[in-house]
């Protein structure tokens, strides 16, 4: 059994019934602001936090690395999760908190973590990467792979008892509705409101895009109007308390969700990985968000 499917020793599994979150740490600050979006996530929840630390990446060296070189790095990693796990137990009284450490790299944990988690939570970068980096390689990875709901932390917390900030969801035809659904329950746990937004671009001509007059609504955008209308019918009966927006926007979808991401709590997206010669990617609209979002970034899965 691999490391990341261990529990230390006197650990028990999670309560029948009772769900998960996950959260990577490292020490750095921003893995301690995502480890206290991360507690609150798991109380809102009424779920176990797990805090998870993982071993840097295996460099080739001359000599192999060593069975006492890997219980070092376990040790040092168990003690930064250890000192992460006491600090989401005095922001979050009651909470269940199990830490964890291990030697394998921390993104290829976390990953094997996500198969069952609730959400899976990373900081935008750790002490691993360059100065100036948007996003770090851990956050990047788990982007590519998580098999479950993930959330990059972004911006500042809101401050305690301030009015919750909306939850953004962009959707886009012919979606799964996943990251919808997603956006209700968080805004129902939250007291939230969600914004949903479908962009969408006019088609183009060689060389030039067409602009139809602006004195009735296009065809397009009738289109796009309906598609919004359809796909929150069935959210709007199921989940009636939650206080909900939606606009269709004619324009390029990354932008547009960045700018809406200004004051908002988080902003949810679907993802469906592309394969590529070297890796699995995310899309360029998921991949600018991440990178220039105001707040934090939720990405679920779709087929």
């Amino acid at each position: 059994m691999s490391e990341s499917n261990e529990r230390p020793a006197g650990i028990s599994a999670p309560a029948d019934g009772v769900g998960r979150v996950v959260v990577g740490v490292d020490g750095s600050p921003h893995s301690l602001r995502a480890l206290d979006r991360a507690a609150d996530e798991a109380e809102r929840r009424g779920a176990e936090l797990e805090v998870l630390c993982g071993g840097v990446p295996a460099r080739r060296g001359a000599y192999p690395e060593t069975e006492a070189d890997r219980e070092r790095m376990r040790q040092a990693t168990r003690e930064v999760a250890e000192g992460a796990a006491e600090r989401a137990r005095e922001r979050v009284p009651g909470l269940t908190v199990v830490a964890t450490g291990v030697s394998e790299p921390a993104a290829d944990a976390l990953v094997g973590r996500s198969r069952t988690a609730e959400l899976t939570v990373v900081g935008t970068r750790g002490h691993g990467g360059f100065r100036g980096l948007l996003l770090g390689s851990v956050s990047l990875r788990l982007a590519a792979h998580a098999a479950g709901p993930l959330m990059v932390v972004r911006g500042a917390l809101p401050e305690p008892g301030a009015a919750p900030g909306d939850v953004v969801v962009g959707v886009k035809s012919g979606s799964a509705t996943q990251p919808v659904e997603y956006g209700f329950q968080a805004a129902q746990r939250s007291g939230a409101a969600v914004r949903v937004a479908h962009c969408w671009i006019y088609p183009m001509l060689p060389g030039v895009a067409l602009r139809l007059s602006p004195q009735e609504p296009s065809t397009e955008t009738k289109r796009a109007e309906q598609f919004v209308a359809d796909t929150l019918r069935p959210f709007r009966k199921r989940y009636p308390q939650v206080p909900l927006s939606a606009e269709q926007h004619q324009g390029q979808p990354a932008e547009h969700l960045i700018k809406l991401s200004e004051g908002a709590d988080t902003v949810v997206l679907g993802v469906r990985r592309q394969a590529r010669r070297l890796s699995l990617q995310v899309g360029p609209v998921v991949h600018a968000v991440l990178h220039h979002a105001k707040c934090s970034v939720v990405l679920i899965p779709v087929p």
